[in-house]
């Protein structure tokens, strides 16, 4: 089965344009990393802080405050 070379083509620009557009974001993120500086993966990770809750629900199954 023979390709018909338009076709053929075709696919290569649509292949292209697809990696080009897959890779765009990754190679901005980079870009951006490298201009600005940051390293957001050598941050340690935000600890959670306890933080009470405003209401004092009896019945926690439908919100109530009876």
């Amino acid at each position: 089965m023979k390709i018909d070379e338009a076709t053929k083509q075709q696919i290569v620009k649509n292949v292209l344009l697809s990696l080009f557009i897959y890779v765009l974001p990754i190679a901005l993120m980079f870009i951006t990393f490298s201009i600005t500086g940051q390293r957001p993966w050598e941050k340690k990770a935000h600890q959670k802080e306890n933080v009470k809750s405003l209401t004092n629900k009896t019945n926690l199954s439908n919100g109530s405050n009876d």
